[in-house]
């Protein structure tokens, strides 16, 4: 196994920022996944959507952040679990400013540290890829950096997935942020000949020129969208999330 990526200045990072390459590559259902399958294992994971938009007032219970606390089982405030929630589906900025409101890092950080003091690992989900701006001067990757967890990105496994994905880990590594483990995910059925040979493509490149351990592809599950709780708890079983979490307490815990 490749060695890990980590910060030498900081040994007792407990936790993971799960980001991606771009928005609705399956951050919420990694990320979900993931921390059923932690849960299951008896660790006490928390859980974090920091900011989170196109949340409207009726589909609340159907959001990211609620999602992931329900993955762990955990019933920590929504205040904390996602101290930002906007309504309009767009980056967090825009979403903000339509609110007449700016999202602060302050609350963020102490919403964090209040939820780390609580459990054993922290599981922080983003919103969009690391370029999205949350504020004119600060962006997601600012958050990761700022918050200090190790991380996990979220690609997609098709065409394209590539240069995605290496272009976030050379972000992630220019500011040093250590990362766990590239996941890749399928976002829509593979059912060509083509699409196949695309996926096979990108997967073996990866695993070449990636610098860190690929994980998947997660394979497409229509059970997902038909019933979310059914088919993330199909998901949490598979091999791909098995690894992951043995990646992330590995990692955890300070080993390569």
């Amino acid at each position: 196994m490749r060695r890990i990526e980590r910060q030498a200045h900081d040994s007792s990072l407990r936790g993971i920022f799960i980001t991606g390459t771009d928005t609705s590559v399956g951050k919420t259902l990694v990320t979900s996944a993931l921390v059923m399958c932690l849960a299951q294992r008896g660790i006490d994971v928390g859980v974090m959507k920091p900011i989170e938009t196109g949340v409207s007032r009726s589909a609340k219970a159907q959001s990211d952040g609620a999602r992931l606390r329900r993955a762990a089982g955990c019933h920590d405030p929504m205040a904390e679990v996602s101290p930002y929630v906007f309504q309009l589906p767009v980056a967090p900025l825009s979403a903000a400013r339509a609110e007449e409101t700016t999202v602060r890092v302050a609350p963020i950080m102490r919403a964090f540290h209040a939820l780390r003091q609580k459990h054993t690992l922290m599981a922080v989900e983003g919103v969009g890829g690391l370029y999205v701006p949350i504020t004119q001067s600060l962006n997601m990757l600012d958050l990761i950096h700022q918050i200090k967890l190790l991380a996990i990105v979220v690609g997609q496994s098709g065409l394209g997935g590539i240069n995605h994905a290496l272009l976030t880990l050379h972000a992630l590594r220019r500011r040093k942020i250590p990362i766990v483990a590239l996941v890749l995910n399928q976002r829509r059925p593979v059912r060509t000949k083509t699409a196949r040979l695309q996926e096979q493509s990108t997967v073996s490149l990866l695993r070449l020129l990636a610098g860190v351990p690929v994980v998947g592809p997660l394979p497409y599950s229509p059970i997902v969208n038909r019933n979310w709780n059914d088919g993330l708890v199909r998901l949490a079983e598979t091999a791909t999330i098995t690894k992951l979490a043995r990646l992330v307490l590995t990692s955890a815990r300070g080993r390569t």
